[in-house]
């Protein structure tokens, strides 16, 4: 009977405890914290979901509420990806990227909303993952700018997003899977609140176990711990398991108390070694920028900038001084946006493609400013001429830019010399007027390619991965540095990186990629031949064209022309060979090389082909 009574006595103590615990916390929080967002249960259908591991979350917000409520993960199961262990772990109600797999991928988001409070906390998991607020519409802001936190954590619990600076904004919650072999999240709450204070667990496994009759003896606490076990079983099976059961029937499977290994669920192992190659050979999606559709909003007017003095609402719709009238489409409008903008009857869309490609073609576009036809831009040289050639695009050319490239470059403009008439020179100096073609460099990126080619060292090999770019000094971010010789592959085969650019393209008026740009500067600056003088990739090219050379064993002669129709694609005439046959002497004697002895020596060569490179000829297209 004592025995009896201190079974009594501890159980009641510990039921009154953790009840009284329980209802401190949900109190505390209730005065602390305001709901955002249950996505335990219906309200998970007033986010948006992508990716495949939110598969059965995009069907449930596709329909009604009510089976959204259905749809909605309760209970799910991960199984292990290897080894003998089968059963990982079980999630509680909430919305999974891993249902199936860990491989899967996911981007969950909220409907946009004011931020009205110092913090947002969410009650989220998950590894290779991470939850950040994206302010007003403006989704790049990576890398600190906005608040975020990295999930790592395999269970359960409260997060906290610091949204003190951005009260006022509006805002959205998103939720991401990272580009890795295995990545996962769940979320199961949103709550919002000005202390920094983390909200309190509320969600207790040992309350499934206390509730109800008190027990009298150890036989009875056993039998009720089978009990609760089965009842959780079996709410499982039932897609009812609650919170608190999950948290229970959790427990007894991450501690392997309950069956979770190959050898005490053998009936199951042929599932598993049927579910596990399957499950390997899900692909790791390639990623590349995209725009998910949802409801649209009209965005207030920001007078100069200004986001905390919103002015009048501006309806979704494109340029008004077009005649469009605002999209009546609940959606974001950018399919009738992107209508509008390829339509034929778009005045400026044709015109704009055909300038960019006239400037591809001559160096300037019939309107210079090819960035801006509005007010601020210049009036076409050529008015007449761009209609005609806008029309033709459209009508003719069926908008392909191919086809309108070889109308321009098998035209007699594009053909013409560049060494135009004294009368041209005299009346159109700047060459307004087409009188001859333009003197042109290369741009930087063909420069380095034409540098590959005749060094024998281009490789025209397609497709593969970018190559990484050589730079000396590193820079935060940048990665590792590339070969010198960018592996011998083609300049559009170059990673682009903002903050390891390539310094050689970089000199030739690369522009660095930090925002778009229609027209590239040309410039003619002393740097530019001090880089064909001194660059790692100039000198590394010319030495690999001067052993080239040597290891041809021709005479004097046949390598200075070879080497010329091989850079210039001419014959050497009698003085460039007489020139070039001194100045070989001169670097003879400058490298202490006895002049018989010069078709041995690389080093001769060496200079003879970097001299080749610096020429004007090599540079410029005339």
């Amino acid at each position: 009977a004592a025995g009896t009574a201190a079974v009594q006595q501890q159980w009641q103590q510990q039921a009154d405890l953790q009840l009284g615990e329980l209802q401190r916390r949900q109190a505390m929080n209730a005065e602390r914290f305001q709901p955002r967002w249950d996505l335990r249960h219906v309200q998970a259908g007033e986010w948006y979901a992508s990716g495949t591991g939110l598969a059965v979350s995009q069907a449930a917000m596709a329909q009604s509420v009510t089976n959204a409520e259905e749809l909605m993960q309760r209970g799910g199961l991960a199984i292990e990806p290897e080894g003998d262990r089968i059963v990982r772990s079980l999630s509680p109600a909430a919305v999974l990227t891993h249902s199936l797999s860990s491989r899967h991928t996911g981007v969950l988001q909220s409907r946009r909303f004011l931020i009205d409070s110092d913090n947002i906390f969410v009650r989220a998991w998950g590894q290779n993952s991470q939850v950040r607020l994206v302010i007003e519409n403006y989704p790049l802001g990576n890398g600190g700018l906005y608040p975020a936190v990295r999930l790592n954590r395999d269970e359960p619990g409260w997060l906290r997003l610091d949204t003190a600076y951005r009260r006022g904004s509006h805002a959205w919650l998103e939720f991401t899977t990272d580009a890795a072999e295995r990545a996962y999240f769940g979320v199961t709450e949103v709550l919002s609140g000005d202390q920094p204070e983390l909200p309190l667990e509320t969600v207790m496994s040992s309350h499934a176990l206390l509730r109800g009759t008190v027990p009298t003896s150890l036989d009875e606490v056993a039998e009720r711990y089978r009990t609760v076990l089965q009842e959780a079983v079996q709410a499982w099976k039932a897609r009812t398991l609650t919170d608190e059961q999950a948290a229970f029937l959790n427990f007894f499977v991450q501690r392997d108390l309950l069956p979770t290994q190959r050898d005490s669920l053998a009936s199951l192992w042929p599932l598993v070694e049927q579910y596990r190659p399957l499950e390997r050979e899900i692909p790791v999606p390639r990623r590349v920028p995209g725009v998910l559709e949802a409801a649209g909003i009209d965005h207030p007017l920001w007078e100069r900038g200004q986001l905390t003095r919103p002015g009048r609402i501006v309806p979704r719709r494109g340029p008004q001084v077009l005649g469009s009238e605002p999209f009546a489409t609940v959606q974001s409008g950018r399919l009738q946006l992107a209508e509008q903008t390829a339509s034929g009857d778009n005045p400026l869309t044709a015109r704009v493609l055909v300038n960019r490609l006239w400037q591809h073609a001559f160096g300037e576009g019939l309107v210079r400013t090819v960035d801006n036809f509005g007010r601020l831009g210049e009036l076409p040289t050529h008015p007449e001429l761009l209609d005609y050639l806008a029309a033709r695009f459209v009508r003719d050319e069926g908008w392909s830019m191919k086809r309108m490239l070889r109308l321009l470059l098998t035209s007699e403009t594009w053909q013409q010399s560049s060494r135009g008439e004294a009368a041209g020179l005299e009346r159109d100096g700047a060459n307004r007027w087409l009188s001859r073609m333009s003197l042109r460099r290369l741009e930087a990126e063909a420069i380095r390619d034409a540098i590959l080619a005749v060094s024998g060292q281009l490789d025209l090999k397609m497709y593969g991965p970018g190559v990484s770019v050589y730079f000396v000094s590193r820079t935060e971010g940048g990665g590792a540095s590339g070969p010198l010789d960018g592996d011998r592959r083609r300049s559009v085969y170059q990673r682009i990186r903002r903050n390891a650019f390539n310094p050689f393209l970089e000199a030739f008026d690369a522009p660095r990629p930090a925002t778009t740009r229609g027209r590239r500067d040309v410039t003619n600056v002393p740097l530019q031949a001090l880089t064909m003088l001194n660059d790692p990739f100039v000198i590394d090219q010319a030495a690999k064209w001067g052993a080239l050379v040597v290891a041809e064993g021709a005479s004097t002669e046949q390598r200075i022309g070879g080497m010329f129709l091989r850079a210039f694609g001419r014959e050497i005439s009698a003085g460039e060979l007489r020139a070039a046959q001194e100045y070989l002497a001169d670097l003879c004697r400058e490298h202490g090389v006895p002049t018989g002895d010069m078709n041995q020596s690389v080093a001769v060569w060496q200079d003879f082909a970097q001299s080749v490179f610096c020429l004007k000829e090599f540079l410029y297209v005339h």
